[in-house]
Formats: structure tokens, C-alpha cells, sequence
């Protein structure tokens, strides 16, 4: 009986050493990288302070229609995300790309704060730098109704909403019952406590760097695999990521829907020109792909000025079809009153 005491002790010790030196190598691993790609982290636009943070605004070309590229939830570098498709449309329009707090180079912030008061944030990061509307909005995913929100409060600044397989309300209301939206409720009044839950998860992910472990950005990504990324792209994108991904703005943040969808849906409806893009609904979290479609089919079927093209394509489509995308959006543009 000792003897076999005396093996499991040396069986669990050698598990210890092993588990040390392997989470001392990716120590090391990660602050050597890290060291390594901080030439990739100049900021590649302009860092524009508000509310005491700065929120980063990219733009480029000259045209008179101003674009502002709003980037779904989760992805790191929305800047570089989206440039397979605004590339191809800025010989024409004005880009804009807005980062969002705890995203790419805008700043992350205390709290949870509402859709509202980021949206504020943006605006006031968009007259700052003198970039006034109105404006062509092209939200992605999750950045739907943020879109949606801008055009009710704020109507006379948006031209148009144009959306790439855009969330629109009845999405949540789909995929989360009221039990699970009141579990968001609660986490958000107990801030301490929903903090506290993340700091473990975090302190792993920032002090071991398992992002490097976990994802695989060129297999991963669409803006990797099938998007016109450059070498230098890509370089900066994976330095983003690991340098913020996750972080706590980015994880807590989606804790203010409940809230969110309470002001969009106590409005109606926004009544501007709208084109939504959808995609074939498989990357979705719904039973049914046909679900993801009806649903914003039905949202813009009663806007006199809105229409959809459906994609045979994931939801990243802005990096799948973009070529077929910048061509759609330069027609219905050209087009708008």
C-alpha cells in the first residue's frame, strides 16, 4: 500500500512540474511575442478622445457620401476586418470604420456601458474629427442595431443603412428567452460579482497568452482565408488579437442588451432607405437557417425604401463576396434620392 502511495505521489508530482513548466513556457512565449509585435501596433487611424478614452476612427478616400462601417461583436481588428470590402469602394465614398471601446485601438472602458451611450461616444468621435453627416451606415452582425438605434434617435444623420447579415431585434428575442435575459439583467446590477468571474478567465488568457493557443487566425478567419489581407495585414491583425483579445470591455459588454432592445423597440421602426445583404443563415445560433433569413426579410418588408439580396455565402460576407457586395452598394447608392 505504501509503495503504491509512494507512485501516485510521484505520478501527481511529475503532473505538477509538467504543468508548471508548460505554463512557464507560454509565459515566456507570450512576452517574447508580444515584445516582438509591438512595431505591428501603431494605431492606423486616428485616436480621438472622449468621455476620458480614446476611441480609434479610420477613414479613407474623398468621396461626397460619407460610409460608416460599424464591425459585428468578438472581432478584434474591425479596421482590418472590413477592408477587403471598403477598399473596393473607396475610390468613390468616404470610408469611416469606428472601433468601438475594447476593440482594435480604441481604449476599454469601466463598466457597461448602453448601446446609447457608446453610440454617443462614436458621434462625438466622428464631429471631433470633423467628419459630419449624414452618413451611410454598413453595420455587420451584432452592429445591426446599433444602426437601427442611430436611425431612430438621430434620423437627419443617416442617409441609409446598409447591412451585412445584420442582427436586427427579433434576433435576440429568438435566441434568448426572457429567463436568459434576466440572467443578463442580474449581472449587470452585480457588477462586482460578474467582474470577479471574469478575472480568473482573463488573468489566464493575458498572462499565458492561450489566444495564441486557441485560435488560428488563417484557418479561422474569413478575412484570413478568402479576403485580400496583405502579409502586412494579417501581421498587424494577429498583433491585435493577441494583445487584446479578450478583454473585459469585450466579454461584459453584450450584458446591456436586455436594455438596448427595451429603447429600440419602445420606437418605431427607423424610416430610412435600407438594403440589407443576408447571408444563407448557417453560421447563425437559431434552430433553423431560414429563421436568420426570415428575420430580416421581415424587418425591412415594410419599409417602403427597403430591399435585401440574399447571398449563397457564411456570415462573413464581407470578406467572401465582397467584389459582388461593393458593386450592389455602388448601384443602390448611385440610386438614393
Amino acid at each position: 500500500m505504501k509503495k503504491f502511495l509512494k507512485v501516485i505521489g510521484k505520478v501527481i508530482l511529475g503532473i505538477v512540474i509538467i504543468v508548471l513548466l508548460l505554463g512557464l513556457g507560454l509565459f515566456s512565449y507570450h512576452k517574447i511575442q508580444l515584445a516582438r509585435e509591438e512595431k505591428y501596433l501603431e494605431p492606423l487611424g486616428e485616436l480621438i478622445e472622449v468621455d476620458g478614452h480614446n476611441i480609434s476612427v479610420y477613414t479613407e478616400g474623398t468621396g461626397e457620401k460619407t460610409l460608416v462601417f460599424l464591425q459585428g461583436g468578438g472581432m478584434p481588428s474591425p479596421i482590418l476586418e472590413s477592408k477587403s470590402l471598403y477598399s473596393l469602394l473607396s475610390d468613390d465614398y468616404r470610408i469611416v470604420v469606428v472601433e468601438r471601446p475594447g476593440y482594435g485601438f480604441s481604449d476599454e472602458v469601466e463598466g457597461i456601458p448602453s448601446l446609447n451611450t457608446i453610440l454617443d461616444w462614436e458621434r462625438e468621435a466622428l464631429t471631433k474629427f470633423q467628419i459630419n453627416g449624414p452618413y451611410i451606415l454598413v453595420p455587420h452582425s451584432a452592429s445591426g442595431i446599433e444602426a437601427i438605434l442611430w436611425a431612430q434617435l438621430y434620423p437627419e444623420e443617416v442617409e441609409a443603412i446598409i447591412g451585412l447579415d445584420m442582427s436586427v431585434p427579433a434576433f435576440y428575442e429568438a435566441i434568448y428567452d426572457e429567463e436568459y435575459m434576466n440572467k443578463m439583467r442580474a449581472a449587470k446590477d452585480d457588477m462586482e460579482a460578474t467582474v470577479a468571474s471574469l478575472d480568473s478567465t482573463l488573468f489566464l488568457y493575458n498572462t499565458f497568452g492561450l489566444t495564441r493557443v486557441q485560435y488560428n487566425l488563417e484557418k479561422e478567419l474569413d478575412s484570413f482565408k478568402t479576403g485580400t489581407l496583405t502579409d502586412e495585414d494579417k501581421k498587424i491583425y494577429k498583433a491585435i488579437t493577441y494583445k487584446i483579445y479578450p478583454n473585459k470591455t469585450m466579454m461584459i459588454g453584450m450584458l446591456s442588451l436586455p436594455e438596448d432592445l427595451e429603447l429600440i423597440n419602445s420606437m418605431p421602426k427607423p424610416e430610412v432607405p435600407m438594403l440589407l445583404f443576408i447571408s444563407d443563415g448557417k453560421e447563425l445560433q437559431m434552430e433553423s437557417p431560414e429563421n436568420w433569413i426570415q428575420l430580416q426579410k421581415e424587418y425591412v418588408s415594410d419599409n417602403e425604401e427597403g430591399t435585401y439580396i440574399e447571398l449563397d455565402c457564411g456570415h462573413f460576407m464581407h470578406n467572401i463576396e465582397y467584389k459582388r457586395i461593393s458593386e450592389e452598394m455602388k448601384a443602390y447608392i448611385e440610386n438614393l434620392e
